[in-house]
């Protein structure tokens, strides 16, 4: 496998939590990934829009204070700029409940929360890869 050249990757987490903000924030500084958050879920694709370079990838939390991954996914999807980046569903509800709905909706990728700083790096390359990621942490 190809070693991806993790400097030139942008990613956009919509993420409410603290704690997993934290987390996805601080892994993508160590991995030396530009990212940008967005904390409620709203303006999302003025965000990705607004970014430079545009993003690779978009962490996306299923439960936002505003609205939800799934109507989130809906709107990225829909518009031809971002149609094709890589979209992982990120959160803390039940795995057995949300793989499905997940994979449906058309996530690209699902990794369930609380987010391991051990095993996150090595999913993000995996997903950066092509190999579809679908753990429950």
């Amino acid at each position: 496998m190809e070693e991806i050249d993790l400097s030139r990757i942008s990613a956009l987490i919509v993420e409410d939590d603290a704690g997993g903000m934290a987390i996805i924030g601080v892994m993508m500084r160590y991995l030396n990934i530009k990212a940008y958050i967005n904390t409620t879920g709203e303006g999302v694709i003025e965000m990705a829009r607004a970014m430079k370079p545009a993003p690779n990838i978009i962490f996306l939390d299923i439960a936002l204070p505003k609205s939800n991954g799934y109507d989130i996914l809906k709107l990225i999807r829909a518009d031809a700029n971002f149609s094709k980046v890589l979209v992982i569903a990120v959160t803390a509800q039940d795995a057995d409940n949300e793989i499905p709905k997940c994979k449906e909706a058309g996530f690209d990728g699902f990794i369930g929360k609380p987010i391991s700083r051990v095993r996150f790096p090595r999913q993000l390359r995996r997903i950066l890869s092509g190999e579809a990621v679908w753990e429950t942490y």
